[in-house]
């Protein structure tokens, strides 16, 4: 393969001779003296190594640019993706570099995106495995033994298959919130806002958990700002979100003690928040628990502390309607996990 530089010295050579065929024949026809024609002859000649050496030196930077981005590309076809060229030399050879180096860049982060997907594909399966592992088989050995007939009392074969309905609802919630949750992920969720009122999709989300406030003997204080205004969100999500935040507050709740729901406005916007009087949020773990498959307690079971993805998920759906989410904690007693929502929330400010 012939290089640039090649092609370059050999096209000004050309036309270096053709130059010097040309003088020549036209220094004869003048009838000028021999003398003369041989010094014309070099004065011409030296003018067109001296064009030649110019031209080389200008085109120099052009090549070795070149010549650099060649290398650097080689680096990123072997799987090097943080390579920088040198940007300077003529404009268009600097839009160039700048170019290559912008690409380089998103190319580099497309990949880390990719290894973080992988990596989140390999702790998915991981996890829901686990997950998966305790219901089914407590749903193997029921069945197991209500098909045998050894269970003849029949209270305990209605233990049973309550059991049985309660590890599949398990399974449903799980698989559902794995499915949530790569949509989410992959930004397939459309943006669907109903201008909605709090106070409803509050009452409809502590409906749900009636029956477990009462068997605890939760005292539940609910502090509303009856002045709020209708606001664009997606009812279904931002009750996920609530309901998540009762339900991680209750499960973490001693009995008898106090839950505390706020509803508010501050500035241009809402905030939601729900205080409860359990054991807090170590302080070194708060910046970590709204990660993925992330519990504060490693070793909780299924039944005690979810599947890791709930407040990820709320997270997400927060951040979709341009919201904020954190929680407070002093790491000893009692946290305030909380969301804040815009009052307006067009399409221009989410993009």
């Amino acid at each position: 393969m012939v290089k640039i530089r090649t092609l370059l010295i050999l096209a000004n050579t050309i036309s270096l001779m053709v130059i010097m065929i040309f003088l020549t024949i036209s220094y004869v026809q003048m009838f000028i003296s021999t003398d003369i024609i041989i010094l014309l002859f070099f004065i011409t000649l030296g003018a067109g190594v001296l064009s030649f050496a110019v031209n080389l030196m200008i085109t120099s930077p052009l090549l070795n640019s070149v010549k650099q981005m060649s290398r650097e590309a080689g680096k990123m076809a072997n799987g090097d993706f943080k390579v920088k060229v040198t940007e300077a030399g003529p404009q268009e050879i600097k839009e160039l570099a700048a170019n290559f180096n912008h690409m380089s860049t998103k190319i580099e982060g497309m990949f880390e995106e990719l290894k973080e997907s992988e990596k989140f594909k390999s702790e998915l399966i991981a996890n829901v495995s686990h997950d998966l592992r305790t219901p089914l088989s407590s749903i193997h050995s029921f069945v197991a033994a209500l098909n045998d007939d050894i269970i003849e009392d029949r209270e305990t074969r209605k233990r049973y298959y309550e059991t049985i309905l309660s590890e599949t609802e398990k399974l449903s919630l799980l698989i559902g919130e794995v499915l949530e949750f790569s949509q989410l992920e992959n930004r397939k969720l459309p943006w669907n806002p109903h201008h909605t009122s709090i106070d409803q999709l509050l009452i409809d989300s502590l409906g749900q958990f009636e029956r477990r406030i009462q068997e605890k003997g939760i005292q539940v204080k609910v502090e509303y700002d009856d002045s709020l205004p209708l606001i664009p969100l997606m009812p279904v999500q931002i009750k996920r979100v609530m309901t998540n935040l009762l339900q991680n507050a209750l499960s973490f709740s001693p009995d008898k003690t106090a839950l505390t729901i706020r509803t508010v406005k501050k500035g241009d916007k809402i905030e939601f928040s729900v205080t409860d009087q359990g054991k807090g949020i170590p302080i070194e773990e708060q910046a970590s628990i709204f990660e993925r498959f992330y519990r504060v307690e490693k070793s909780r079971t299924k039944a005690g502390g979810g599947s890791g993805l709930g407040l990820s998920i709320s997270k997400e759906i927060i951040e979709l309607h341009c919201g904020e989410m954190g929680v407070e904690s002093d790491g000893h007693s009692g946290s305030t996990f909380w969301f804040q929502l815009p009052i307006e929330n067009s399409e221009e400010e989410r993009q």
